[in-house]
């Protein structure tokens, strides 16, 4: 397999956040999946804290349903550049990152 230049679109938000009357996360996958972005994962954090310092966990003691979520999302340098600024817009609190990586697609 030959590995090529891609980049990463990294979002980090609360379980909680909300994109119109959706779940964030839940918005998030589905304009990708419309725009044919070849791939989509959320990964639901078991314990982290943003903006307002406040733990969340999945600690029985402290437990909290606003646990942290990640998105990636990976394709060519000119498609995550073409979408990384309209992503920023729609993300209210949460962070958005984007990393040069090497990838190899097996179809």
């Amino acid at each position: 397999m030959m590995l090529s230049e891609g980049m990463l679109l990294r979002v980090y938000i609360a379980e909680s956040a909300r994109i119109g009357k959706k779940p964030a996360y839940k918005h998030l996958v589905e304009m990708f999946k419309e725009r044919g972005f070849p791939g989509c994962t959320v990964f639901r954090g078991m314990v982290g804290y943003g903006h307002e310092h406040t733990i969340h966990t999945v600690d029985v003691l402290n437990f909290s349903l606003d646990l942290p979520v990640v998105i990636d999302v990976v394709d060519t340098k000119e498609r995550i550049s073409g979408i990384v600024d309209e992503i920023e817009n729609l993300v209210e609190h949460g962070l958005v990152i984007t990393q040069d990586v090497k990838m190899g697609r097996k179809r």
